[in-house]
């Protein structure tokens, strides 16, 4: 059995599933496409790209083009608190094991309650060996279609795959072959701490004023 599908075995069906979202995602996805336009990993003017990626997750590349870069194109794109790895399984069992804002979904268990949104990571199994695997971000949602990026997909950065979806980003036909989805929770609004913070604070300063006029 392949790891993501021994990995998505472990996870719940869940009541809900959190809204997410990436700032600055598109903008970041569409300036590598960019950059791929009409290139392959084997174009020397690529080297500096692809050596980009390898840095941002510590792996040691030795300049070999055909080694497999699609996570860390991944994690690249990603970037800020996205616990990225040169391995798919990798990142996806940080997510599970980290308490951070990412967080780790079946699709299978989960297909009715799953909203697709920019940012999001879908990752599925490759065929070999067990460790293999592949993960996709969500570029867009749009005119009823979600629209997955991956690297190192036929040697170069490209969309690779369209999703069916609702006006609501949700999924109107199967998802297969991906089975885990990796979302960023939209941080929740400070409004309701904040608002008790003031009252607290008046009440202390207030407290002290009758003491020290007390005294």
């Amino acid at each position: 059995m392949n790891i993501i599908e021994e990995i998505e075995l472990s996870l719940p069906a869940e009541s809900t599933i959190p809204n997410s979202g990436v700032a600055g995602i598109a903008d970041r996805i569409s300036g590598q496409l960019a950059i791929w336009a009409g290139k392959k990993e084997s174009d020397p003017s690529m080297f500096e790209t692809l050596k980009a990626y390898w840095d941002n997750v510590n792996f040691g590349w030795n300049g070999d083009p055909n080694i497999p870069w699609s996570a860390a194109f991944v994690s690249y794109v990603l970037g800020g608190d996205f616990p990225g790895s040169a391995a798919h399984r990798k990142y996806v069992e940080k997510v599970i094991a980290t308490d951070g804002p990412w967080t780790a979904h079946s699709i299978p268990k989960n297909a009715d309650k799953i909203q697709l949104n920019p940012g999001d990571v879908l990752v599925k199994p490759r065929s070999g060996n067990r460790y293999n695997s592949h993960g996709a971000v969500v570029y867009s949602v749009q005119n009823g279609v979600a629209s997955l990026v991956g690297g190192n997909v036929s040697n170069t950065a490209k969309i690779e795959d369209k999703i069916a979806v609702d006006s609501q980003g949700r999924p109107v036909e199967s998802m297969a072959p991906w089975l885990i989805v990796l979302k960023r929770e939209q941080k929740k609004s400070l409004t309701g701490s904040a608002g008790f913070a003031v009252p607290f604070a008046v009440l202390a300063l207030g407290s002290l004023y009758l003491i020290a006029r007390n005294a």
